[in-house]
């Protein structure tokens, strides 16, 4: 059910995820000289405009090019699993030993934590009040601890991973700065 946005807003997601992927600074500069070049023109812009104007600001031309081919061109959609998670007490600390596996399509680098405690502290009721945003976290909670590893999946694709941690973890989650687009997302966490 959650899912739907997620078709029907990928177009969104996708500009965010390039100029994520591009970084601020080129992305800003690229997407300034898009509209320097189309502003005075009688001729609209197409996409493919806009992806041959973003080329040059790329920091390497073949990763931009793989990039706009799976999610401009192509229609890649990762859904991640985790898989045989467990964690083992090493002397002060903790090994995480898990599994993830891509079960869509595209190919992305996604960042895997473990985390113990809530990640955002919810706001008061007063707090909430004053910016109009009942249950919207406020901020980090000071409790909340992670440690994470980066990997990169394609389309069924899957790889065993071992994340160290100084805390006890609670669980296991994929992408958890939500920066790649994917399908079900809730199946990216798993409890320790």
């Amino acid at each position: 059910e959650s899912d739907e946005t997620v078709m029907y807003d990928r177009g969104g997601w996708v500009f965010w995820m390039l100029y994520d992927f591009m970084g601020h600074d080129r992305a800003l500069a690229g997407v300034q000289h898009f509209i320097r070049t189309w502003s005075e023109s009688r001729d609209h812009p197409a996409l493919q405009d806009f992806v041959a104007a973003m080329r040059p600001y790329a920091a390497n031309s073949s990763e931009y090019d793989a990039f706009v081919k799976q999610w401009f061109e192509d229609r890649a959609l990762p859904e991640y699993r985790i898989t045989e998670a467990r964690k083992v007490k090493r002397g002060s600390g903790y090994d995480v030993t898990l599994t993830v596996q891509n079960t869509g399509t595209g190919r992305m680098p996604v960042e895997i934590a473990a985390a113990a405690g809530e990640r955002w502290a919810k706001a008061s009721k007063d707090a909430s009040k004053e910016r109009d945003s009942p249950g919207r976290p406020s901020a980090q909670s000071p409790s909340y601890r992670e440690a994470r590893e980066s990997i990169t999946l394609g389309a069924g694709e899957s790889r065993t991973l071992t994340i160290h941690c100084a805390f006890p973890p609670e669980k296991i989650v994929v992408d958890p700065d939500v920066r790649v687009l994917q399908l079900r997302r809730k199946q990216a966490v798993a409890s320790l």
